[in-house]
């Protein structure tokens, strides 16, 4: 985890010099992240179980949300002031001591304990070591938080690196330490704080030592973890946070220098750096968030069609005994001075076959009449065969776009993209429009298609189904437009500007098409491309879907994202 006990220390250390003296104003909770403000900013604590950490921001809070543990705090703790922040050792619970007088003269001083620990995170205010109230109330099999029992601190027997001031030490808790089938990694993170998997793992890299069970660690293996914690005891002393980038994206925070990354820099200032990595971190939950949300629902409507469709060839293959009922028909027909009234079976030649055939018969009806019945019933089943057949051809096209609306919303890389496609999804009723509190409609969001430059050649690919469709209204009759075969997948349109295109530029337009389609994890995906004066946006048809002829097709592989 990112945010172990070495982050957060440092961190909360720095947020101390921001609010230690202030008065606090006011309490906010949004999306399970708690906002405690003062006039220079807000101590922000995300319970999030996602992403649990402590940080400060400047930060105004866009619909807070009602919530009863929030409003017992501002009934408690608003206008108090603060008299100390810290957390215990390199534990992850931050501990915020309050002092505030009531109306009646009596001073109060509350604690407010915050558990930074993923799905377990909490905030818990306790008076006079009695708990007032909690953001989650628990009950485990080592406290009770619950309004009325007493506060114990999570149990701990870890020692801080700080403690280790000897081999002997560190000897003996490994000496005493209660399962040897342990690996190294596990016995450091258990048995020291402020250690995650992550930075364990780090100091066995640094050790040069492999991952082996505590009970085939020798003495040389020890002394040597031992040498590389007293070298992280050095680095912790630095006061140093190392903000680690992949691909230009924040991907890891660490006080400990990680040998994993190349891209890395380095903060004097925690909060900065902390703020800089979990704005990422949010806004990449937002974006899976939101097209999981979409997702959701495009495949519900998907599951829908498919078994609206499997059901309409059941009722079509009952259809086919329709040319049987009018050879019934001709031949009852043809042969009806041969057939006796009340007969149930008749067996009448077929002159197409060259073979007799045995008709059933209705006893009470004469020939004519079961030969009407026949035709009647075919047909009845040839018009019911018809409607079957335009009814699966509008539910295939309704499948179509849904299945290319399902590869938008996985390609998409931002929230910007995923919010023009919801707003695609409301125009097409798939979901309902969304106001703000005044009643208004979203304002609508326009981005544009993505832009590769390729050999002096502009590429575009829609982001969506209504740039595809742009796309395609848009573009010169000359340039190139192309898109897999046979699947879902973006439209790419090479801008020619009336120059030949290359067969490598094509390649690639075509390995781009490939990428952004449903065949992004195939091999050899095959792609059609033709000019855009071959392709039509015929009436009727849903968004991003068209019609094109004049094609030729390339086989290639998808570009590795």
């Amino acid at each position: 985890m990112p945010y172990d006990g070495f982050v957060m220390r440092g961190t909360v250390e720095q947020i101390a010099k921001k609010i230690v003296g202030f008065n606090l104003r006011n309490v906010y909770l949004s999306k399970h992240i708690l906002y405690f403000s003062f006039d220079n900013g807000d101590l922000k604590v995300s319970l999030n179980p996602n992403f649990s950490y402590i940080s400060f921001v400047n930060h105004f809070v866009e619909d807070p949300e009602k919530n009863n543990f929030v409003e017992f705090l501002r009934s408690r703790i608003r206008g108090a002031k603060v008299v100390n922040f810290s957390n215990i050792q390199y534990e992850r619970t931050a501990v915020l001591e309050l002092k505030k007088i009531d109306e009646i003269g009596v001073v109060h001083n509350y604690v407010l304990y915050f558990d930074i620990m993923g799905k377990h995170s909490n905030a818990i205010i306790v008076e006079n070591s009695e708990i007032l109230e909690a953001f989650k109330r628990v009950q485990t099999k080592f406290r009770n938080i619950f309004p009325g029992e007493k506060f114990v601190l999570y149990p701990s027997d870890k020692l801080t690196i700080d403690e280790l001031d000897s081999f002997d030490k560190l000897k003996s808790v490994f000496e005493g330490f209660y399962d040897k089938k342990k690996s190294l990694v596990e016995f450091i993170y258990t048995k020291f704080q402020g250690f995650s998997k992550v930075t364990a793992e780090e100091v066995l890299y640094m050790s040069e030592l492999d991952n082996k069970s505590l009970s085939e660690v020798s003495l040389e293996d020890l002394k040597r973890v031992y040498e590389i914690l007293i070298s992280v005891k050095e680095e912790l002393k630095e006061g140093t946070l190392r903000l680690y980038y992949e691909d230009e994206k924040p991907k890891d925070i660490s006080v400990i220098r990680l040998h994993q990354y190349r891209d890395e820099k380095k903060c004097s200032e925690f909060v900065k750096c902390v703020n800089e990595y979990f704005e990422y971190v949010e806004v990449k939950d937002k974006i899976t968030e939101k097209r999981n949300q979409l997702i959701s629902v495009v495949k519900s409507k998907i599951d829908h069609y498919e078994n609206l469709l499997s059901e309409l060839e059941k009722e079509l293959e009952e259809c086919k005994d329709a040319d049987k009922y009018r050879k019934y028909g001709e031949l009852i027909k043809a042969y009806s001075y041969q057939i006796n009234c009340g007969e149930e079976m008749a067996s009448l030649y077929d002159w197409e076959s060259d073979s007799h055939v045995s008709v059933p018969l209705e006893r009470n009806l004469s020939p004519i009449e079961n030969s009407v019945k026949y035709f009647n019933l075919y047909s009845k089943l040839k018009r019911k065969a018809k409607g079957i057949e335009e009814r699966k051809e509008i539910l295939s096209k309704e499948l179509s776009y849904l299945q290319q609306l399902q590869v938008t919303i996985e390609n998409a890389e931002g929230l910007e993209e995923l919010f023009e496609i919801e707003d695609e999804m409301v125009e097409n009723g798939l979901i309902k429009k969304k106001v703000d509190k005044k009643g208004k409609k979203k304002s609508e969001q326009v981005s544009e298609p993505r832009k590769y430059v390729y050999n002096g050649f502009t590429i575009l690919v829609g982001k969506n189904n209504r740039q595809n469709d742009e796309l395609v209204v848009r573009s010169s009759d000359n340039d190139i437009w192309l898109h897999v075969q046979g699947m879902p997948g973006a439209h790419v349109v090479i801008k020619t500007n009336g120059k030949s295109v290359d067969e490598d530029t094509l390649l690639y337009a075509a390995r781009l098409a490939a990428t952004y389609s449903k065949g992004r994890y195939s091999s050899n995906v095959p792609v059609d491309y033709t000019y855009i004066k071959y392709v039509k946006k015929v009436k009727g048809l849903k968004p991003g879907l068209v019609l094109y002829s004049n094609f030729k097709t390339l086989f290639v592989d998808p570009i590795q994202r």
